[in-house]
């Protein structure tokens, strides 16, 4: 039996199945496209106007959520003009978008689900009178708990973090208590639309709403070469393991015969069969190589005699 050192967790396999896959095809073309829509992959842009474009949506994410927090509405609940994670988050969102933890998932459920925990771990130490001394654990559990929630849902978003450790140990934020939920769910909202606005002038934003998997269902006619294909990534599975060596330092190398990983490297079978996949193409490659080599030796040959 396994120990649970060696245990792996995926929620999308239970979550994934139910989710619907991407319709944006269907939409106008002006709209999908500002969706994250391509037909075709995108052309690449140089570093300068990367920059450029997250200057430009930084300035008007922030821009947008301060413009509506200072609405009359929220001022009068004690809104803040802003929380200090969405600043964080605007470099992820329209700075690093190719990024897992800038993609809609990530950027919303993440923030979410950090201020839910950080408010609610706030409000159990507020039941004891000597809260102002114990502010500084309230954060740092907040932070912990909020970091394996992420980590257990696939939505890891870092300024998330920030969102929880806020909601303890800033006066401000915590004075507002539960309407910290609310507002960082308009705040992440406001900036993924900007970012869906500017981060698809020249670049591609996002690179997926929910899962980089794709979702679509296998019709009943394909049960069949589905069931086949089932079998080649079983004998696959099966023919790898033996070839796997243990590597000393950190890097992967796959060649035609071996595949080298480090040794603290713990991989489940699917892993090894992306691997594997690799090692037969890297195969073929070698081998289509070898003909071209000797068909082009036997003309130079012929050319010759």
């Amino acid at each position: 039996m396994r120990g649970i050192s060696s245990y792996n967790f995926d929620v999308d396999r239970y979550i994934n199945p139910i989710v619907p896959r991407s319709r944006l095809y269907l939409l106008p073309k002006p709209i999908s496209w500002f969706l994250g829509h391509r037909e075709k992959p995108p052309k690449q842009i140089g570093n300068v106007v990367t920059w450029f474009w997250a200057f430009i949506g930084a300035f008007c994410g922030i821009l947008v959520i301060e413009a509506v927090f200072q609405t009359d509405m929220l001022q009068s609940d004690g809104a803040p003009i802003i929380i200090g994670s969405l600043g964080a988050a605007a470099v992820l969102e329209y700075n690093t978008i190719d990024s897992p933890l800038s993609q809609p998932r990530n950027a919303l459920l993440g923030q979410v689900f950090s201020s839910v925990i950080g408010v609610g771990i706030t409000k159990l130490f507020k039941l004891n009178s000597d809260f102002e001394n114990l502010r500084w654990i309230a954060g740092a559990l907040s932070v912990g708990l909020a970091s394996a929630a992420m980590g257990i849902t696939k939505t890891i978003h870092p300024p998330a973090g920030a969102t929880a450790l806020l909601a303890s140990t800033s006066p401000e934020i915590e004075k507002i208590g539960w309407m910290l939920v609310p507002l960082i769910i308009l705040g992440s909202t406001l900036m993924l639309g900007v970012a869906c606005a500017v981060n698809n002038i020249q670049r591609t934003f996002p690179v997926y709403w929910w899962t980089p998997v794709d979702l679509n269902r296998p019709k009943k006619k394909d049960v069949e070469s589905q069931t086949k294909e089932d079998e080649k990534i079983e004998n696959a599975e099966t023919s790898s393991f033996d070839d796997y060596v243990q590597g000393s330092d950190g890097r992967i190398v796959i060649d035609g015969e071996h595949i080298v990983i480090p040794r603290w490297l713990s991989m489940d079978a699917e892993e090894r069969v992306v691997l594997e996949i690799l090692r037969q193409k890297l195969r073929e490659g070698e081998a289509l190589e070898n003909t071209a080599t000797r068909d082009t030796s036997r003309t130079q040959v012929n050319d010759s005699s």
